[in-house]
């Protein structure tokens, strides 16, 4: 049934703001006779993210602010085929910042939106990730243990103001907090010197935007990678003794058959489905669990996601050149026994993919995971690049819903990327 209503959703999704963005592109030199093609992506110099910084903690959209309304945005790697600016550059020099003014932050406090918006207006960089993540998570994620900052982080920016540098943060509630670090001001502000300012801004500082008003406008999207996508069965079979690994199942000890496309694993209490189509689903009997998502008496979010995420770490085996992130998580109706949602989905040079359904949806119970499904698949850039109609202009025509550029998973030979276009309420399983 879930699987149902994601499929209706992706569907809703693909509305207006798409049809909008075609006649944009029938306007832009041909494109629609011939994709717009700057060198082969092989040439591009590999990038390595250093340091501790897991990429799990990778945002998705950083913006520098350079002072006097100058801004550097970046939401994506690749663009044009240009590596020597994007979204992983970013990461790589300021996630060493995020996670020292995490470790080293003190006790926070809130404050007026006045205040938010000007730590965002004044020189420093913003971070936004497309779920809440606490203070705990973000910081195991950058080799480091929270200080006082630890509430759910969805937006954070780091503020230099006379060389000293505080941390903001937003979560889901639109409460803005400060905190302050031991992070070096100059070494901050060295970095930001790098770079040049490319047209980026806030919503709220564009009167025609009517959406959320902390959305990063960016001012061009020419020469966005198309991809191609491909299933994976034949290697995930391949691997299947590794496979079962990642659910604390043995090869030797598993019994199996194989119907209708299916094979069907058991072990203890523990069944395994793995199917042509790429569906990877895993189920334990309640009575008898095997998955262990945190000790008794250490129970919170944090371990949660953390387990999740191990698990869902499996598609990367088989992802190309994708990664898999955390999107979302809820508590289920049956919270009162403990239970927890989690979603993951495949990303892209920081472009979400959107398929039938999400690379990973793990439920937790209790202290126990009770239930996984993976849909494991492969994306790689072909080489080939696209354009999309202009954000703001984008943003104008979808009203208050949120956009989102994103490629849609729809069984072609290649992705583009496009608006979606998504209501600005929060839904339980956006995935």
């Amino acid at each position: 049934m879930r699987r149902k209503i994601h499929k209706e959703r992706i569907k809703s999704l693909l509305i207006l703001v798409l049809s909008l963005s075609a006649v944009f592109l029938g306007l832009r030199t041909g494109l629609f006779d011939e994709p717009l093609r700057a060198g082969r992506l092989e040439d591009a110099p590999p990038l390595v993210i250093s340091g501790q910084a897991s990429p799990a903690a990778f945002p998705t959209t950083i913006m520098v602010s350079l002072g006097s309304g100058s801004y550097h945005g970046q939401r994506m790697d690749g663009q044009g085929g240009n590596y020597d600016t994007g979204l992983t550059i970013l990461y790589h020099l300021f996630s060493g910042s995020l996670g020292e003014a995490l470790g080293s932050s003190t006790p926070s406090e809130p404050v007026s939106l006045e205040e938010w918006e000007s730590a965002l207006a004044g020189v420093g960089v913003f971070f936004q990730y497309d779920t809440e993540i606490s203070g705990t998570v973000l910081a195991g994620w950058l080799g480091t243990e929270v200080g006082g900052a630890d509430g759910g982080m969805q937006r954070m920016v780091l503020s230099l103001r006379q060389n000293a540098v505080y941390l903001y943060y937003m979560g889901q509630d639109g409460i803005p907090h400060r905190s302050g670090t031991a992070v070096a001001g100059s070494a901050l502000y060295e970095n930001l010197e790098a770079f040049e300012p490319n047209g980026a801004q806030y919503g709220f500082q564009v009167a025609a935007f009517t959406g959320e008003p902390f959305t990063v406008l960016l001012s061009s999207y020419d020469g966005i990678p198309v991809i191609a996508e491909a299933g994976v069965m034949v290697e995930v079979f391949r691997q299947l003794e590794t496979v079962l690994g990642y659910f604390g199942m043995h090869l030797s000890l598993a019994r199996y058959l194989d119907e209708d496309g299916v094979r069907r694993m058991e072990e203890e209490g523990a069944t395994l489905r793995l199917s042509e189509s790429g569906l990877i689903h895993y189920r334990c009997q309640a009575d008898m669990p095997r998955l262990v998502a945190w000790e008794a008496g250490e129970s919170s979010l944090s371990l949660a996601i953390e387990a999740a995420r191990e698990i869902a770490q499996v598609l990367e085996r088989f992802s190309g050149e994708a990664n898999v992130q955390l999107s979302n998580w809820y508590y289920g109706s049956d919270y009162i026994d403990g239970s927890l949602i989690l979603y993951f989905s495949y990303y892209l040079g920081g472009i979400p993919i959107w398929t039938d359904d999400p690379a990973a949806t793990i439920v937790i119970r209790g202290s126990y995971v009770r239930e996984v499904t993976l849909f494991a698949r492969a994306f790689t850039r072909t080489g080939q690049y696209s354009i999309v109609m202009p954000e703001l202009q984008a943003a104008v025509a979808a009203g208050d819903a949120r956009l989102r550029l994103s490629y849609v998973s729809a069984e072609r030979d290649s992705l583009r990327a496009g608006w979606l276009v998504q209501p600005r309420e929060r839904e339980e399983a956006d995935g």
